[in-house]
């Protein structure tokens, strides 16, 4: 199909808009062989190529404003008075928050500041149900001290303070900071710990966490008035123009670099405008779902001995893998996209 086609349907909530996709012959494979048996050989030569697109990273405008941010609270930290402050980066499940963090360090390194032994930044990943003293602890074993809970809290912070020096840490990059959240009588305790370490001015802080998080820390006013703007990664509206051309080129140079990998011979055409679309409805404009789902069409697409992912692929990756995960309730590539009257007018701009 050259257009995309249109049409309506209704439902128990309603008149729903339904924007056609791909037709049934459109999503019959030109390559490869669908529902070939697959040998062991095969499953190795596979699972070896998906380790390759796994450690494909592709910077967006999103990351690059969590690393400005970043060195800006370095660049506090070095000033005259020491200034240490937190930057709070929260956002849904595969945003991309651990994948920027983690990328940070890489930077510091390619920059060679984390030479001899240094540890300029440091990440922690919390537990659930986590507690001031655990939240410590979990710093400590970052820096790999085996004595991490035996003692006080108190006792604790010093320790941690001293490997802070010692390692000459400028930033505490701390993951899944909702799970400090667990108990709601402890709740000021918990943010009142955290503005405590940025009074004594021993590093600043990257604090991430998913929806939940905004809440758990805006809930301390004192805290909030010790932090920078935040770095919030919020899924792309296919509506906004910006945001839609940061999700094509995002899937756009995903499909160049698993060719430059050697993972497959030819592009998949994954700029195709219908692609897009239900690519984005499957993510709703998550970066790292939209990677997911890439993921796992690839997987169908090598298992079958395709030379490109194709709809065909991408529709059994929605059936087989985010239909039952319950990331999504409907197969796009196949029924079309659901969207309200406002949505639909609107639904071209990817």
């Amino acid at each position: 199909m050259s257009k995309l086609l249109k049409s309506a349907i209704k439902t128990p909530k309603g008149a729903v808009k339904v924007i056609a996709t791909f037709c049934p012959a459109e999503l019959k494979p030109a390559t490869g062989t669908a529902g070939r048996e697959v040998t062991l050989e095969q499953l190795k030569a596979t699972a070896a190529a998906i380790g390759k697109v796994n450690d494909i990273y592709l910077q967006h405008p999103a990351h690059r404003e969590i690393f400005s941010r970043i060195d800006f609270l370095r660049e506090l930290g070095a000033s005259s008075n020491g200034m240490t402050r937190a930057v709070r980066v929260t956002g849904p499940s595969f945003a991309g928050k651990s994948t920027a963090l983690a990328q940070y360090g890489q930077i510091l390194e390619r920059r060679g500041q984390m030479k001899d032994g240094r540890k300029t930044v440091v990440y922690v990943s919390l537990d659930r149900a986590c507690t001031t003293k655990r939240l410590i602890a979990s710093c400590l074993e970052a820096y790999g001290d085996e004595y991490s809970d035996r003692a006080v809290e108190g006792v604790l912070r010093q320790r941690l303070y001293k490997c802070i020096a010692r390692f000459q840490t400028e930033v505490l990059m701390i993951d899944e900071i909702q799970h400090m959240d667990f108990r709601s009588s402890e709740r000021d305790d918990a943010t009142d710990m955290l503005k405590r370490f940025l009074d004594d001015r021993k590093a600043s802080l990257v604090l991430a966490g998913n929806e939940n998080a905004r809440a758990f820390l805006e809930s301390n006013v004192q805290l909030s008035n010790r932090m920078v703007t935040p770095c919030d990664i919020n899924p792309l509206d296919r509506r906004n123009s910006a945001d839609a051309k940061v999700f094509r080129d995002f899937i756009k140079r995903l499909d160049d670099q698993i060719v430059s990998a050697g993972v497959m011979p030819e592009p998949s055409n994954l700029t195709d405008r219908r692609i897009l679309l239900c690519a984005h409805e499957v993510s709703q404009g998550l970066l790292g779902r939209a990677k997911n789902l890439v993921r796992v069409a690839l997987e169908n697409a090598l298992n079958r001995g395709a030379t490109r992912m194709e709809p065909h692929d991408f529709a059994v990756a929605t059936r087989e893998w985010a239909m039952p995960l319950k990331i999504i309730s409907y197969n796009p590539f196949v029924s079309g996209i659901r969207t309200s009257a406002a949505d639909y007018r609107e639904a071209s701009d990817v």
